[in-house]
């Protein structure tokens, strides 16, 4: 008998942990500072969210719309992985309706966007909410005369064709020479893919945290299962630029997320200036 209470209280503290890495929503703020950025962005704030994968946080994504609202975002950065088949639109429909006059949206697509059939829907999605879809593009940020750029790399699972990160970001730099830049971009691999980026913040996810987290260790799986995450969690400090990699909210492989709550990033821009 003592053995079956043992098995079963185990059991139901594995259950805890799950579910307390499924639905219990987790803020994480980041002030950072930069010589580049303008006086008047300082204070600036950016709330990002990635790898929803057709997750639901109550109806409409109700409870997770309501804690961006909190956190009072001048601008939200939506970073890939939010659908990987149309069964999952509603969950994204249900935020971005519940997000309506927050704050003015970005969006960039993560890996899961590019397969099946899936983006012309997504796409009329978010033109219906008026998301703006950073498809390899980039436009300037304006506030009391001052700007600054940002901009949204495509994830390489998209067409053959498409221009690469760092022929976008010359691009950029050819017209926007002096700007700080804010980089979208759904993988974590910038650092060592492109560790000479001419950018100065990149918002990603991808690593989904790592999925099993260890205090001390971090994350231990990558999304292909492999052991030992890289750049699963945190700001990562570059050659050019700061890294962050969001947790992401949701999952999309069969090991669940334990000891690893979904993750609402809050960016607050400094101004080494002021």
């Amino acid at each position: 008998k003592l053995l079956i209470c043992g098995v079963l209280a185990l059991a139901l503290a594995g259950a805890g942990v799950i579910a307390d890495s499924r639905y219990n929503l987790q803020v994480t703020e980041y002030e950072l500072y930069f010589d580049s950025l303008p006086e008047a962005f300082d204070g600036f704030r950016i709330v990002q969210l990635s790898d929803l994968h057709g997750w639901r946080f109550g109806n409409g994504n109700c409870r997770l719309a309501a804690l961006v609202r909190e956190l009072d975002p001048d601008i939200i950065a939506m970073t890939g992985d939010f659908v990987e088949d149309e069964s999952q639109l509603d969950a994204t429909r249900g935020l971005l309706e519940n997000l309506t006059g927050t704050a003015p949206i970005y969006w960039v697509n993560g890996n899961h966007e590019w397969v099946g059939t899936v983006l012309p829907a997504l796409r009329a999605l978010l033109d219906e909410y008026g998301v703006t879809r950073l498809e390899n593009q980039y436009l300037p940020l304006e506030k009391d005369g001052m700007r600054i750029v940002i901009a949204g790399a495509e994830d390489p699972n998209g067409r053959a064709d498409m221009i690469k990160p760092d022929a976008l970001a010359q691009t950029l730099r050819a017209e926007y020479p002096e700007e700080f830049v804010l980089w979208l971009g759904h993988r974590n691999y910038w650092t060592e893919r492109y560790p000479q980026l001419p950018v100065d913040l990149i918002l990603s996810g991808h690593a989904h945290g790592g999925i099993v987290r260890l205090p001390g260790i971090g994350g231990l799986l990558n999304v292909n299962h492999s052991l030992m995450a890289e750049y699963e969690a945190g700001a990562y400090p570059g050659e050019r630029f700061t890294m962050l990699v969001s947790r992401g909210l949701g999952n999309s492989i069969p090991v669940p997320r334990i000891f690893n709550r979904p993750e609402v990033v809050t960016v607050v821009l400094r101004s080494a200036q002021s």
